[in-house]
């Protein structure tokens, strides 16, 4: 009984983490809508490409960046007011030919504003990201692209962790199988039972190269762990 009710407290234990990250804000991260461009705007005009507004760069960096306004997507005009404004700010800010926006403060963090709409935050040897695209690296390569959608994700040189967002026990189980069929099922470990009415789930395993995997679910929140 201990370890579901662990496992339960751990996520969401997970969901608070990702806020202490600095780029959660509950109702834009986790919003279902996709972010607007300048051209799929509502049909009123755009305030960054009006001149009326640029991105409160404090507000970003604390955590507060949304994904209602993908920046590298303003005219050339509006994208060098953002940079002018940023400098005075204290920031610096280049803008990718995707798209993308980045904001480096003087102390070395990196948040990089997607095409998409999504944020990565990078700083002391980790990488912290809200939304977007299922990352490629070391971790995410040993087992199956997840067919959910991403909540969030963090990395490192020791490992990956990733929240899914609108997940299903069934689609869990589901993923914990083609995970097994990548060769994770070394000392492995399961459980699958239902706690004070809670659907708890969890497969843990190593592969053959020493790697370690964890997927996780309980009460609609699903997880996977990856490390060395």
């Amino acid at each position: 009984m201990k370890k579901p009710v662990a496992l339960i407290l751990s996520l969401i234990s997970a969901v608070f983490l990702l806020t202490s990250c600095g780029l959660f804000v509950p109702g834009i991260f986790f919003d279902d809508d996709p972010p607007l461009t300048r051209e799929e705007n509502t049909g009123e005009e755009d305030p960054v490409s009006s001149g009326a507004a640029v991105p409160d760069f404090s507000s970003i960096m604390a955590g507060n960046g949304r994904t209602d306004t993908v920046w590298g997507l303003q005219d050339p005009a509006a994208r060098q007011r953002i940079i002018d404004s940023a400098k005075a700010d204290g920031y610096d800010v280049s803008f990718g030919d995707d798209g993308s926006m980045t904001v480096k403060d003087q102390e070395g963090t990196v948040f990089v504003q997607g095409p998409d709409g999504s944020w990565t935050m990078q700083g002391d040897g980790q990488s912290t990201q809200l939304g977007g695209d299922w990352p490629d690296n070391e971790f995410t390569r040993l087992v199956p692209k997840p067919d959910f959608k991403l909540a969030g994700a963090t990395a490192s040189g020791d490992g990956f962790s990733a929240a899914f967002q609108s997940v299903t026990a069934e689609q869990i189980r589901a993923y914990a199988e083609k995970v097994k069929a990548r060769g994770f099922t070394v000392d492995a470990e399961e459980v699958d039972q239902s706690v004070y009415g809670i659907v708890v789930y969890t497969y843990t395993a190593y592969n053959a190269g020493g790697y370690r995997v964890q997927i996780s679910f309980a009460s609609g929140s699903g997880g996977i762990t990856i490390g060395k």
